[in-house]
């Protein structure tokens, strides 16, 4: 019995090493290499989902770099076709002074046949543009298109609307100095002739034969062309290696593609499948812009579900659909390539393990006394082993580790990595009972340098910022880079704000200089907002959402300032987001009223005319004065409805009070900046006019010169429609910016108001009484009325009566009244009786 369990014993000590190590090795490895095939595909997973975020974030840059290139295209048609029509006419007239000067002693009929034959030929704007002549009786002289009404009088003749065409033109002509735009309608060949289009024209008088020589073109026309000059140039252009731009309209027909990506064509790939994605796109998009994606699992056999992803935005006025798309399958080879060398990686682990798993066995079977060396000598090998193979493991994950928590452009960690970095310093904090000061950094104007200077030069200027940033903070510092052109300083171990200070300002004076990117120097400025623990926030996220507040408010309030996060600040931002809130419903509540402040006549002392203030009484937040909801109007868009609104009821309350005709006083109404650049505004202020029954030149829209400021061409375009219109046109707080005066000779201004600053002086400062002499002076030479703004006192209004003031604003006559109180006060017989 004895002798069998020492045989047992000897068998155990025999075979159960060997055994015993074969079987954990087994087990350690098939864990390890489980382990690592798991983290290996969330990886993997985790690649495939940043690089097809990458491809949505791109193709909704490109449909919106197009659509805004189409919106700018189709603002400029109407000043290109005014432009080109007035160049041409310009030509044509300098041809028919050149013919009639250079042949003084031919008959008058010789020089107008010459004038004729030399205009008739000429063709523009791919044939369709020709010349006109008629006498400014009305008497046609030449007309390239339908010579038979040469020597003919159209004087009376009218469009479908009963305008006369050739009157009206002759008019204007004769109005404004001899030549004159003109818009009509009229028919067009190859249309029925009950259909008409809008022409836009310019007539040009031929004094010598009292003529007049004109050109015009359809709008439909010129914007056509446009349509297809845009449409050849998206389809040749070139955007990447997968991402397929495409336009087409509201029916689904495809209107261009790139050449180089034909073989990928939106409908053209799709319509032989289904025509359920098409529909689906078509019902889902809008002028906001839509991502959509297709699942293409009934359409592939495919492992992984192939996704078709598109951006798509709608552009209304044309009923055009521009897009661009990708397949996810465009990326699954290079992950593929990446699993399967992993795969084969940890395949061959394995095999190496079983392999010697199965050698140390046999050599362990062969003698009892060897089999414990032998076993402790493949012991150190398989430890040796092991450890190589933890290493490359280890290596592997850091290096997945390092990916996942940094930037790929610059290296720096990214918001991942320092949320990670702020918990482990707040720890510390807490524990040492030390500050944390948290800043966000934003470069000022840096999307200029990728418009104008391209995205490679934005990333270059980029990499040489962070490691001009990374050279300047301590070790235990943190910079990461949070985003475009953000970045993220976290400073633990701090004692005293001036330590954020002294770090703030190193930072400045590195950023505050000019980099050299592609030979192109480029100055550099930034705005920062810091929240500070414990003071502001007690986590990452506090701090990190505390100092995006107060880095927007620095951007708001003045580039490249610092702001600390405070109380005050957070409670303006809960004010604001309030106010933001309840204005959104001003309308619809009826929260928001109109005020008239009388203008007084200084000639016979009695109203002429009121100016139109909004003023909003909310019954939470109270009164809010103008200066603050319509700043936040402007901010948020509300601008366009609001003042719309505050248009209509000003002409219903002032026709309700005075009734057109003579006599009848007259409304100045302030217009924003973002209303008059509004594409539908002029539109929207006249047919207001007309549904309201104001006559139209009762009305006086008021503009600053921050509005003038924005873009002085554009601004010129849009008020010279509007006084077109019989709108007078007033520059408010006039003297108080430093291109006063060059705005009267680019603006066509109909009144000034001079700016209370200078009206409280006028008694007590020879300066400011001097520069509102000079005012006067300047308006008599432009004959344009004048508005003194802000009289409180009777001495300010005989000072002003005696320089000839046309109107008086202000305390001294009346505050702002209802129309209620205007009416009672100013329109009674009591008042009129009175004078």
């Amino acid at each position: 019995m004895l002798l069998w369990n020492d045989q047992k014993l000897i068998n155990l000590i025999k075979y159960a090493p060997a055994l015993t190590v074969c079987f954990f090795m087994i087990v350690i490895n098939a864990v390890i290499i489980h382990d690592n095939q798991q983290k290996e595909n969330e990886s993997i997973l985790s690649l495939r989902e940043d690089v097809i975020s990458r491809q949505k974030k791109e193709i909704n840059q490109q449909v919106n770099q197009i659509i805004n290139v189409i919106q700018f295209k189709n603002n400029l048609v109407l000043s290109q076709l005014k432009q080109q029509s007035k160049s041409r006419v310009d030509e044509a007239h300098s041809i028919a002074q050149s013919i009639f000067v250079n042949n003084p002693d031919k008959p008058k009929s010789d020089v107008i046949k010459m004038i004729i034959n030399a205009l008739r030929p000429i063709r523009f704007n791919d044939g369709r543009g020709y010349f006109f002549i008629f006498d400014m009786q009305g008497n046609n002289i030449l007309h390239g298109l339908k010579p038979h009404l040469e020597g003919t009088s159209v004087w009376d003749a009218q469009d479908l609307r009963g305008t006369f065409i050739l009157q009206e033109h002759i008019n204007k002509i004769k109005r404004q100095q001899g030549e004159a735009f003109y818009h009509w309608w009229y028919q067009k060949p190859g249309y029925p002739a009950t259909q008409e289009f809008e022409k836009v024209g310019f007539g040009k008088q031929f004094t010598p034969f009292n003529w007049f020589i004109g050109t015009g073109e359809y709008i439909a026309d010129v914007e056509n062309d446009e349509k297809a000059t845009l449409l050849n140039w998206i389809s040749e252009y070139d955007y990447g290696n997968h991402q397929r731009l495409f336009v087409i309209d509201k029916q689904g027909h495809s209107l261009a593609n790139p050449i180089t990506h034909n073989e990928h064509a939106f409908i053209d790939r799709h319509e032989d499948t289904t025509q359920q994605m098409v529909k689906q796109l078509l019902s889902q998009v809008t002028t906001e812009g839509n991502l959509v994606e297709f699942d293409l699992s009934s359409q592939t056999e495919f492992a992984l579900t192939p996704v078709e992803i598109t951006y798509a935005k709608l552009f209304e006025p044309w009923g055009w659909i521009v897009g661009s798309h990708f397949n996810s399958h465009d990326f699954e080879a290079y992950l593929m390539s990446k699993q399967e060398a992993l795969l084969l990686n940890n395949h061959e682990k394995l095999m190496k393990v079983l392999t010697l798993s199965i050698i140390s066995t046999f050599l362990m079977v062969g003698g009892c006394l060897f089999a414990s060396n032998l076993i402790a000598n493949r012991f150190k090998k398989f430890k040796h082993r092991i450890e190589k193979d933890f290493t490359k493991l280890a290596n592997s994950k850091a290096t997945m580790k390092h990916m996942a928590m940094h930037d790929a452009l610059t290296g720096l960690p990214n918001r991942m990595c320092l949320l990670d970095k702020i918990n482990q310093d707040l720890k510390s904090a807490k524990k040492h009972h030390k500050k944390l000061a948290l800043v966000l950094i934003d470069i000022d104007n840096f999307k200029k340098v990728n418009d104008i200077y391209g995205q490679s030069s934005g990333d270059e200027l980029l990499k040489k910022l962070s490691q001009a940033l990374a050279q300047s903070i301590e070790p235990i510092d943190t910079l990461a880079r949070f985003g475009g052109d953000e970045f993220a300083f976290c400073f633990p171990n701090l004692d005293n704000n001036q330590q954020v200070h002294q770090k703030i300002a190193l930072i400045q004076t590195i950023l505050n200089k000019a980099y050299t990117v592609n030979n192109t120097e480029h100055m550099i400025k930034c705005s920062i907002g810091i929240s500070m623990y414990p003071s502001d926030s007690q986590d990452p996220e506090g701090l990190i959402r505390k100092a995006d507040i107060v880095l927007y408010k620095s951007k708001t309030n003045l580039n490249g300032s610092v702001t600390f996060f405070n109380a005050e600040v957070d409670a303006q931002v809960s004010y604001e987001y309030q106010l933001e809130e309840q204005l959104r419903e001003a309308l619809d509540n009826n929260e928001i009223s109109v005020l008239y402040q009388p203008q007084i006549n200084t000639r016979n002392v009695k109203i002429q005319s009121v100016e139109a203030l909004a003023r909003w009484n909310n019954p939470k937040l109270g009164s809010i004065s103008p200066d603050v909801f319509i700043n936040l109007a402007e901010r948020t868009g509300l601008i366009i409805d609001i003042g719309l609104f505050i248009f209509r009821k000003a002409c219903e309350d002032i026709l309700a009070t005075s009734p057109n005709g003579h006599g009848a006083i007259n409304v100045s109404i302030n217009i924003s900046p973002k209303q008059l650049v509004d594409i539908n505004f002029v539109e929207s202020v006249t047919q207001i006019v007309s549904e309201v029954g104001i006559d139209i030149h009762r009305i006086t829209l008021e503009i600053t010169e921050n509005l003038v400021l924005q873009d002085l061409k554009m601004t010129a375009i849009i008020l010279n429609e509007l006084k077109a219109l019989k709108f007078g046109i007033s520059l408010d707080d006039f003297g108080t910016g430093y291109s006063s005066l060059s705005y009267l000779n680019e603006l066509p201004i109909t009144e000034i108001k001079i700016d209370r600053c200078f009206i409280n002086n006028i008694n007590s400062s020879k300066q400011s009484n001097a520069l509102v002499k000079a005012i006067f002076a300047i308006s008599e030479a432009y004959n344009i009325s004048v508005v003194a703004e802000g009289v409180e006192e009777k001495r300010q209004f005989l000072t002003l009566k005696s320089y000839r003031c046309d109107l008086i604003q202000g305390y001294y006559f009346d505050k702002p009244l209802t129309v209620e109180q205007l009416q009672q006060k100013y329109f009674t017989p009591e008042f009129a009786s009175h004078g």
